[in-house]
């Protein structure tokens, strides 16, 4: 159990950890962001002046020790993960760490094993998953009969240059890792399934996969994973049923845009929900699991699955 308030080091001073961390830190009691650390030290010391963050650390192993730090939050490019969460683990401290949760399904158990030893949380940031709307689409879901076919699609335009390590694949990058992996959570949230991939095919660019589309198979139940680099902005879910459909314009930030489009016996009728931001309930989520006040909604070995999945996905491409 974690005591408030919750000190926060960011490792990391990348761009998803101002949406991610430091934004909502400023909507939930009893969290603090008390330091970054990064692999320059003079972006480190400009981003803290930006954020207001009071410690800068030279580097990521001096955070990770700090004993004014309580959680680490892993805002790296995916190639760093294990090795930092580990270490954040061995030390004593929970971690929080940015999807993809490792480079594959191996790292990943290596993570979930440190954690079983330590008895300490090692938590993906799926934020998606904690928006209301999620919950709403769930519960309505049971009314369209036994699930029939999901088709999830989530694309991107990722500019290229040396410093996008989406661009670059020893740091993990690719329209699956970053993209994809969200469509591989919607279809195992929604299905309630591990799938199995049937199909996979990648368009390579420099050595990444800049659109990744695969049929899989969910206990029967067909589904679809188109993801890209090269395509305008679009994040949908679309769930078929023996009795009607339920499409879900934007499960990915529902705070930006949404619509859950529900069609029966030939009717639409179209739902919106108000709710505080994904990132928000996340972090909110996060607090309330680590002070011992409330579970946590993704298994702790829910990481490890959604990797085994992308891995499946890259052997099939081949």
């Amino acid at each position: 159990m974690t005591t408030s308030p919750l000190r926060v080091g960011i490792l990391g001073a990348a761009r998803v950890a101002t949406f991610a961390m430091i934004a909502p830190a400023k909507d939930v009691d009893g969290i603090v962001v008390q330091a970054i650390a990064a692999r320059d030290p003079d972006r480190a010391r400009a981003f803290a002046e930006t954020h207001a963050i009071p410690s800068v650390y030279g580097t990521y192993e001096s955070l990770i020790e700090s004993p004014e730090i309580d959680l680490v939050y892993v805002a790296t490019p995916p190639v760093n993960h294990a090795e930092l969460a580990i270490k954040a683990l061995r030390t004593g401290k929970p971690v929080l760490i940015e999807k993809p949760v490792a480079m594959n399904a191996a790292e990943a158990r290596m993570i979930h094993q440190t954690a079983d030893e330590t008895g300490l949380p090692a938590i993906e940031a799926f934020h998606w998953r904690h928006h209301a709307l999620i919950a709403r689409a769930l519960a309505l879901l049971p009314q369209f009969g036994p699930l029939r076919r999901i088709e999830a699609r989530f694309d991107a335009m990722i500019a290229k240059s040396d410093a996008e390590f989406r661009w670059n694949p020893t740091l993990g990058g690719g329209a699956l890792m970053d993209l994809g992996c969200y469509c591989i959570h919607w279809i195992r949230t929604f299905s309630g399934t591990e799938p199995q991939v049937l199909r996979a095919r990648m368009e390579m660019e420099d050595g990444v996969d800049v659109t990744t589309e695969a049929d899989l198979d969910c206990g029967g139940v067909a589904a679809v994973l188109q993801t890209s680099m090269r395509r305008p902005r679009q994040a949908t879910l679309r769930l078929e049923g023996e009795n009607g459909s339920l499409l879900i314009e934007n499960p990915l930030a529902p705070q930006l845009g949404h619509r859950l489009v529900l069609t029966q016996n030939n009717h639409e009728a179209v739902e919106t929900l108000d709710a505080e931001p994904t990132f928000t309930a996340q972090l909110r989520a996060v607090t309330a699991y680590l002070a011992g006040k409330a579970p946590f909604v993704l298994p702790a070995e829910d990481a490890i699955k959604n990797m085994t999945v992308i891995d499946a996905i890259r052997i099939k491409s081949r």
